[in-house]
């Protein structure tokens, strides 16, 4: 598993880190245990979400409310602003925002009992909710699911 203090304590606020992560894909239940998803992508840490210029622009336009509603009503802050915890499952969370790369690109790999497959073929076996691209200023990504993470200027090729 990775350690998510030394990401939290090694990369800078604000840092592009590239996080690489493995999960069950969300899925009709006829094809639960089937499907996984493989995920690459460059996110930032540190940051606080109502200090965003996208999150100011979108409350002065009215596409976000003025005032933050809050975490949702299962989290609470572990360590603020990079981890989360659900408050009665105990599954802890990373807090990751959109990346400013210009040389890692995002990877997504999809497979259907341990084989590769194209998005395409499994649409029909998947939830709405996996089916949508993905919105919003942040994200968060289970800490369980991580498989390998490092500062975007670690080294160019391990990001290939």
């Amino acid at each position: 598993m990775v350690n998510v203090n030394a990401i939290i304590e090694g990369a800078p606020k604000g840092a592009n880190i590239i996080v690489e992560w493995d999960r069950e894909a969300k899925v009709k239940k006829a094809f639960a245990g089937r499907i996984r998803k493989q995920v690459r992508m460059v996110g930032r840490v540190g940051l606080t979400y109502d200090n965003l210029i996208s999150v100011q622009r979108k409350r002065e336009t009215g596409e976000l409310p003025q005032e933050n509603a809050g975490l949702q009503t299962w989290a609470e802050w572990l360590k603020f602003p990079f981890l989360l915890g659900h408050k009665t499952k105990g599954t802890q969370y990373l807090r990751l925002y959109k990346g400013t790369s210009k040389t890692v690109q995002p990877y997504v790999e999809w497979t259907l009992d341990g084989k590769e497959v194209a998005k395409e073929a499994i649409m029909d076996m998947l939830l709405a909710s996996e089916k949508k691209p993905s919105e919003g200023d942040c994200f968060m990504v289970k800490v369980e699911d991580l498989k390998r993470v490092w500062i975007e200027t670690d080294s160019a090729e391990r990001a290939g």
